[in-house]
């Protein structure tokens, strides 16, 4: 027997991908060489169970022709599969292809992995977001601005239990932690980045052609990279105060740069006003005493450490977010922290760790963020999979419905272009990557993905495209030491010419982690936590960097435009843009030797390269180009 489904056809499906509630998503099945052949079709909806719908028998030139509707009536994960019952009796099964949830199927002996339709309420993203170039900034080492020797010299002599804190007098020392034998950190380096330091660099990022910040957590912690939360109603006093925040704010927003913050809200430090293991801070902690008003906010047990921290971490002890107090005080209360800082200018949060947070707790903090600020709130989420079918704890979660994350960073993006431009995988698997996430999310949060490249919890990208050494070839020592040869930098550069056009021109919102522009290395934390090289930055990278933002700039198409991707053998990635006022194609050669000839469907008679101006020709209906190695084209089609 023969069959055949391909969810990305419309003779097959229809419509394409997610689909608003109360939608009937018609679904067909051609099936060959069995005339007396019947076929069912398998619905699976992980809160309601088993349905199977029959469906109508087409005769069709040579084979049979399945049809139903499937109704998708609420926000859901709905999940289907064919059963085709031949005229012998037998049973096989049509299902999607192994490792995923659309495209074409294929036949099973046995229950096959299902196809995927997911089902949300529409919501529209921020405008401000939806349009913008992001900023990353860890803010210990942006920029030390105005005042910073006063506040780091204070916080470095505050006498404190536990680990302490360092100042770092040379701003272009490499970060590298010093540990204990068991291997925690003896003691905290900081190198004196202030909020003030930010805004004296809000000229540069203006320039730069940013319109948004995203700021790694600001408040008040323990360590330099602040995700130990001390208290979550503070300005960090190393970075500023309050007063520091609102000119910020306000001194970005009359350049046109919206900020907002990383939320961390399912564990806090050990070292904080609520747990208060070292008792640094005033009153009664959950760590010491029964009688603390923050002793719901945890789960303390019997093992080793004594309460449940996260991944075993004990300086991070979890939060119970079921917890009404807590909750409260996160996102209910009138002066809870969601709304706090909201009031304060920021414009959204990032959730960290978002597949630990409960659906109910993420629908929340969402509600008191529209409340807030109204459309323009933007609730963000850190998930590294896909979104859309992420199972969290043996459970399949809810980010997209309509009700919770607006969107996600954009890890699949990540992983997928650095894996075709380093070689790993081929064009064709970088389509269908893409192709995928489109189907699968929302168009708000497919077009609203924070598309990154590089991140606090990554190794620096000019590393990676460099082909550094495997991390695990190399000791700590060697990690801090290690820095590209002028021909790895050079490899790197051309390769980042490629990634940062693809970055802009894909949907996505783009994303750039500080320093990446000015040509940072290092490998993973501490060490792609270096200080930005003020005065010593990598012009040329630069330069990289603005002309990809101005081609984004170039036209609305880059932020409106629908998506069609496609590949032209393993080394030629391409994809349109199109409105209905512009139609742009993308094409990249990542091959380091070869040139390619692309030839491709054309969208109109006449064509303009913009990035390099290669040669178009059209003819047919056929656009055709010349690829040189490691090269890029933009093409607009008049």
């Amino acid at each position: 027997m023969r069959a055949y489904h391909n969810t990305r056809k419309s003779d097959w499906r229809t419509p394409f991908g997610a689909v608003p509630a109360g939608t009937e998503v018609t679904v067909a099945l051609d099936v060959w060489d069995d005339p007396g052949a019947s076929c069912a079709c398998r619905i699976w909806v992980d809160s309601d169970g088993e349905t199977v719908l029959p469906m109508e028998k087409l005769e069709q030139d040579g084979h049979l022709r399945f049809c139903c509707r499937i109704p998708a009536n609420d926000p859901e994960i709905l999940w289907y599969s064919f059963l085709i019952y031949g005229s012998d009796g037998y049973l096989i099964h049509y299902g999607a292809s192994e490792d995923k949830v659309g495209g074409e199927g294929c036949l099973y002996v046995e229950e096959p992995p299902s196809f995927q339709i997911t089902v949300y309420e529409p919501r529209p993203l921020p405008e401000w977001y939806r349009t913008a170039i992001v900023y990353q900034i860890f803010p210990d080492r942006f920029h030390r601005g105005t005042g910073w020797r006063t506040l780091a010299d204070a916080a470095v002599r505050q006498e404190k239990n536990g680990p302490g804190k360092r100042l770092v007098e040379d701003w272009d020392a490499v970060p590298f932690y010093e540990k204990t034998p068991e291997g925690r950190v003896r003691v905290w380096d900081f190198y004196g980045g202030t909020l003030a330091g930010i805004e004296e660099k809000l000229d540069y990022l203006q320039e730069l052609g940013i319109t948004a910040l995203y700021l790694n957590p600001i408040f008040e912690a323990a360590s330099n990279h602040r995700y130990d939360t001390g208290n979550y109603k503070n300005i960090d006093p190393m970075l500023g105060d309050e007063a520091a925040f609102a000119r910020l704010i306000g001194k970005a927003a009359e350049k046109g740069i919206s900020v907002f913050l990383d939320g961390v809200f399912n564990h806090t430090g050990c070292d904080s006003l609520y747990f208060n293991k070292y008792g640094n801070y005033p009153g009664l902690g959950a760590w010491q005493s029964e009688d603390s008003p923050y002793r719901s906010w945890y789960r303390f047990d019997n093992s080793p450490i004594g309460y449940d921290c996260w991944w075993g971490v004990d300086d991070l002890p979890s939060l119970e977010e079921g917890e009404e107090s807590y909750r409260r005080f996160v996102f209910e209360d009138p002066d809870s922290v969601i709304r706090k800082w909201l009031n304060a200018g920021a414009k959204g949060w990032r959730l960290d760790v978002a597949d630990e947070l409960p659906d109910g707790f993420i629908e929340r903090i969402k509600s008191a963020v529209t409340e807030t600020l109204g459309a323009d709130g933007l609730l963000l989420g850190e998930v590294w999979e896909d979104a859309s079918h992420k199972i969290s704890y043996g459970k399949l979660r809810r980010y997209f419905l309509g009700t919770e994350l607006d969107c996600t960073m954009n890890y699949p993006f990540l992983d997928a272009v650095h894996a075709y431009l380093l070689g790993w995988r081929s064009a064709e698997d970088f389509a269908e990557e893409m192709e995928s996430l489109q189907e699968n999310y929302p168009p708000s949060a497919f077009y609203g993905s924070l598309n990154l490249v590089g991140s606090h919890d990554r190794p620096r990208v000019m590393t990676v495209l460099g082909e550094a050494p495997d991390k695990n070839s190399l000791s700590e020592e060697e990690k801090r030491d290690y820095r590209l040869s002028p021909q790895q930098r050079d490899l790197a550069k051309k390769r980042i010419r490629l990634m940062t056009l693809l970055q802009m021109t894909l949907p996505g919102v783009p994303c750039i982690y500080y320093g990446d522009e000015a040509g940072l290395e290092g490998y993973a934390d501490p060490y792609n936590r270096g200080t930005y090289p003020w005065g010593k930055e990598d012009e040329e990278l630069k330069k990289i960097y603005r002309d990809a933002i101005g081609v984004r700039k170039t036209d609305p198409v880059f932020t409106d435009g629908t998506f069609t991707p496609f590949a032209l053998g393993a080394d030629v990635f391409g994809f349109y843009r199109d409105t209905p006022q512009t139609h742009a194609a993308v094409l990249v050669n990542r091959s380091l030797s070869e040139t390619r000839q692309a030839d491709f469907p054309a969208k109109s008679g006449q064509a303009d390269e913009i990035v390099n101006g290669f040669a178009v020709t059209v003819e047919n209906g056929q656009a055709g180009i010349t690829l040189p190695p490691m090269s890029a084209a933009v093409i607009f089609f008049r």
